[in-house]
This record gives structure tokens, C-alpha cells and sequence, in this order.
């Protein structure tokens, strides 16, 4: 039951962070660049934040929480599931480095100039966010 409810939380945190990634990739990034108006970005960011950060705070603890319930804290790239597991904790740091990077570097900076930077660093971290769910699938599925 406790794994059940573990993943139950790590997919509704799934939703809200890959959710406001596409949402913000698809709807708000082509009306900054439009308008050059970083405004939308930094209205979503605002608004986004206080849902976006705690979803992926749970899905940092359901997932390794979930790891370590199956496979305690040693992996192995010879196992297609443990695989999986050293996959997504990889993208989980560089989500972190991505995160990190946007709130120093980018996101106080923001100008129209920038504008084309923080779009690219929006994609991007979009796409890792895509393919920890493709790599959360592969669980059900075995591994990868």
C-alpha cells in the first residue's frame, strides 16, 4: 500500500511539473517571442512557482523513496529497471544544474536580449522533464 501511495504522489507531481513545462513551452514562450515580452515569462514563473517547486519535491522523494523500496541503494546498469532508476536520477541532477543555472544567471538578468537564452533553457528543461516520463514509463514495461 505504501508504494502504491508513493506513486500515486509521483505521478500527480509528474502532471504539475511536466504540465507547467509544456504549458509554458507551447502557450507562453511563443507570445514572449512574439511580443518580446518577458513579462508572460516572468508572470507564468511567478504563478507556477508555488505548485511547480513542491511537485517536484515530491516526485524527488516518492522517486527515490520508491528506489529504495525496491531495490535498496545500490544500482546496477546490467539491470534493465536499475538502469532506468541511474537515468532518471541523472536527469533529476541536471534539472537541478538547469534550475540552478535559470534562478542565478537567467532569471535576474532577464531582458529582451536574453529573451532567446531563457527560451532555450525553457525548452530544454522541457525536454528532460518529457523524458523522465519516458523513462518513468519504462518501469511498467521492464526497463529500458
Amino acid at each position: 500500500m505504501l508504494y502504491h501511495t508513493l506513486l500515486l504522489l509521483h505521478l500527480i507531481g509528474a502532471c504539475i511539473w511536466v504540465g507547467g513545462h509544456l504549458l509554458l513551452s507551447l502557450q507562453i514562450v511563443p507570445k514572449a517571442l512574439l511580443n518580446k515580452d518577458i513579462q508572460l515569462i516572468q508572470h507564468f514563473e511567478k504563478n507556477y512557482e508555488p505548485i511547480g517547486i513542491p511537485s517536484l519535491v515530491v516526485q524527488i522523494i516518492t522517486g527515490v523513496w520508491m528506489a529504495i523500496i525496491q531495490y535498496g541503494i545500490q544500482f546496477s546498469w546490467d539491470n534493465p529497471i536499475q538502469r532506468n532508476i541511474i537515468i532518471k536520477l541523472s536527469l533529476l541532477v541536471l534539472s537541478l544544474v538547469l534550475a540552478l543555472h535559470a534562478r542565478i544567471f537567467i532569471i535576474p538578468k532577464l531582458s529582451v536580449n536574453k529573451l532567446p537564452l531563457m527560451v532555450l533553457h525553457i525548452r530544454f528543461i522541457t525536454l528532460v522533464a518529457l523524458l523522465m516520463v519516458f523513462f518513468g514509463l519504462q518501469f511498467r514495461f521492464g526497463g529500458l
